[in-house]
């Protein structure tokens, strides 16, 4: 039973309940048993108080249903131990115990060579199980962790940067993140992200002539992603060079910000699919993705210093074949490579989204020659299959 080479740990791990969160980590689970290791993932699960329900529950992860027994999600072992959470804004140091304690509590008595934990704050509430256990500590970070909360973490990061063995950085922006925050250049290895370009491709048999020109925006509606942004460029780009046949389709959960919504009222080019109604939602995103012209996601740092890392929504779109117009922000850059797999502008500049919308719109031979060079930027240094790889020669060197 408890006979498992590593741990990986993340609260959010998918489920039949919210099948969208976290897939990287997911994908990673899956494609690493094909070099002869057996992961388990251990994914506290918060349960909000009865009395905040209505203002929290709006993380679909928190409706996963928690158990202290080992069971399969889709061939991948997942146990999801129950703590109480409160909101980080204030109970902060609160919510990392508890999650520490929770973490120690269930993985005390399995006999594992390593723990790979996923977000600086799992990082942190696995110290106690490395250091009780003294097990090696791997710490991914993804952006989230090194903004809105980087502060109220640092004392905690003091210790983590000590103790932790290994910190995997999505990008040379994140690395650079990290040793500002005091963690050891010698500790850090830029690690990236991949998908699945054998899933996430372009589709060659697309026999109907479209009626719209489809701009298409997969993405949380959070503040960072800039959706806004997004929106008004669209609007200033119909108005401007009077374009009535191109439409915007925003993916995502569509209940959470009634602001976006409301941006574009009365606009019936824009269009909002809610993808977690659906139980297949990355098959909803390969098909929003492959019926589009060009994908856009034009983050932002938000008001409270969150920031991307490496959006995988952009690694998916290029895989596609898709030309993406984003923004210099995070890793991005090293994402999308401005003028050769799309175009970048600054954050917030709705002008110079709306002059990237209309310079694709109106240029076959540059969108098709971006998405040609899209795809081979994600086969050659996103492809998931290689990232497991590397990550499995990092595993080598632990266990």
């Amino acid at each position: 039973m408890n006979n498992f080479d590593f741990l990986s740990i993340r609260e959010y791990f998918p489920s039949d309940e919210c099948p969208s969160v976290s897939s990287w980590v997911y994908n990673q689970a899956i494609e690493i048993q094909k070099y002869g290791f057996n992961p388990l993932v251990i994914s506290p699960t918060p349960r909000v108080p009865i009395i905040l329900k209505k203002t929290l529950n709006k993380k679909h992860a928190w409706k996963t249903n928690h158990s202290n027994k080992i069971l399969k999600y889709n061939d991948v072992s997942v146990i999801r131990p129950v703590y109480n959470k409160l909101p980080n804004k204030y109970f902060l140091d609160y919510n990392l115990r508890k999650a520490s304690d929770c973490i120690y509590n269930i993985a005390k008595d399995f006999k594992v060579k390593l723990i790979h934990a996923h977000f600086g704050h799992s990082g942190i509430s696995s110290l106690k199980l490395k250091t009780e256990n003294k097990i090696p500590l791997i710490t991914s970070f993804y952006g989230y962790d090194l903004g809105c909360d980087k502060n109220k973490l640092k004392k905690y990061y003091n210790i983590l940067s000590k103790e932790g063995d290994l910190f995997l950085a999505l990008s040379e922006d994140m690395k650079n993140d990290l040793i500002k925050l005091g963690f050891p250049e010698k500790k850090i290895k830029i690690h990236r992200l991949g998908v699945n370009v054998n899933f996430f491709s372009p589709q060659n048999n697309i026999s109907e002539k479209k009626e719209k020109f489809i701009f298409t925006i997969v993405a949380l509606f959070e503040e960072k992603k800039g959706i806004r942004f997004a929106i008004e460029a669209f609007k200033l780009l119909k108005r401007n060079h009077q374009i009535n046949d191109c439409i915007l389709r925003i993916v995502g959960d569509c209940r959470l910000d009634n602001k976006i919504k409301q941006l574009s009222e009365k606009d019936s080019n824009i269009v909002f699919i809610n993808s977690f109604e659906t139980n297949k939602p990355r098959e909803l995103v390969l098909n929003e993705m492959q019926k589009c012209d060009v994908f856009v996601l034009t983050s932002i740092t938000s008001s409270n210093n969150d920031k991307e890392g490496t959006p995988i929504v952009l690694m998916e779109a290029q895989a596609c074949g898709k030309p993406c117009i984003s923004t210099f922000h995070a890793g991005i850059p090293e994402v999308v490579i401005n003028n050769k797999t799309g175009i970048l502008v600054k954050e917030k500049d709705i002008e110079g989204i709306a002059d990237a919308m209309f310079e694709l719109y109106n240029n076959k031979d540059k969108r098709t020659q971006f998405g040609i060079n899209a795809r081979n930027q994600i086969v050659q240094s996103y492809n998931n299959e290689i990232q497991v790889r590397e990550l499995y020669s990092i595993y080598k060197l632990f266990i």
